[in-house]
């Protein structure tokens, strides 16, 4: 009898720890959380990279790599990579690491309609100096890709002959009426005044960070880009949150539109779910 006493005592521990542990897994991998930066971590390497190859009669393979070195072990290493395709989401990867320097991950697609792919990565690191002090280290990457599955398979970064600089025309095109009809739509359901905002796809981020956010010293910028990254992990890269209350695929969903405000007082992220419905995400200032 005392045998089996100690025995189910013994589950029941068993069973709490087991909770405890997967709950606190969980919390860990499902957040992002903005920590001042701390300026003496530097990411070695932080890179995305698109490459397609042909398979077989119009058709082809995309192979997407993320990859990252931080030049310490950190408390908690993440990277969330995001890959569109003409505008729309295609994938996502995003893994996290405890008690680890360095990242790497890596898809592959099975493609045969001509796409002009765009991929954005969130770098991240979080470190714990002491008990009561929490850091953080941030990087973005990116890559863009064009793969032309007809006449004849090709793929490019830049284009270089006069027909890919067409074809890089008319998928530009293509992806920059599926943002600017989701920009429209939003700015018109929330009733946004475009002219009280500065305005850049989530994708030209990386390129555009300084620019966008020319008015801001550059400390605020990286607050601003981590606390941004911790709202879109959250409310888009998990699921969608939806006014009922119920939650939302990204998958198909535009490139967010990133609207960050003149007068410095907020940012706005504007995007369209697969249904076509607007979407908003606030960050005050």
């Amino acid at each position: 009898m005392k045998l089996q006493l100690k025995y189910t005592v013994f589950l029941m521990v068993a069973a709490i720890f087991i909770i405890l542990y997967f709950s606190d897994t969980h919390q860990v991998e499902e957040t992002i959380i903005y920590f001042p930066i701390d300026s003496s971590l530097q990411f070695e390497h932080a890179s995305t990279h698109l490459v397609a190859k042909e398979t077989g009669k119009d058709a082809y393979s995309l192979t997407w790599k993320v990859h990252s070195s931080l030049d310490q072990t950190a408390y908690l290493r993440q990277d969330v990579s995001l890959l569109y395709k003409n505008g729309n989401l295609e994938g996502t990867l995003k893994d996290w690491k405890q008690n680890r320097q360095e990242l790497s991950q890596s898809d592959k697609f099975k493609e045969k309609e001509s796409g002009r792919y765009d991929a954005i990565t969130f770098h991240y690191a979080e470190l714990h100096p002491s008990d009561t002090i929490f850091t953080s280290a941030q990087q973005l990457s990116k890559d863009k890709l064009y793969a032309i599955s007809t006449p004849d398979f090709q793929s490019f970064h830049n284009p270089l002959s006069e027909e890919q600089k067409e074809w890089k025309h008319v998928l530009d095109n293509v992806t920059k009426n599926i943002t600017q009809n989701s920009l429209q739509k939003a700015e018109e359901h929330f009733d946004i005044d475009p002219n009280q905002y500065k305005v850049i796809s989530l994708t030209d981020l990386p390129a555009r960070k300084n620019q966008w956010l020319s008015s801001f010293p550059s400390f605020q910028r990286e607050e601003i880009v981590g606390k941004l990254w911790e709202g879109l992990y959250k409310n888009y890269v998990i699921s969608i949150k939806k006014e009922d209350g119920t939650t939302l695929s990204p998958q198909g969903s535009t490139i967010p539109l990133l609207l960050v405000a003149k007068d410095k007082r907020e940012v706005l992220v504007l995007f369209s779910g697969k249904d076509g419905t607007p979407y908003l995400l606030r960050q005050k200032l």
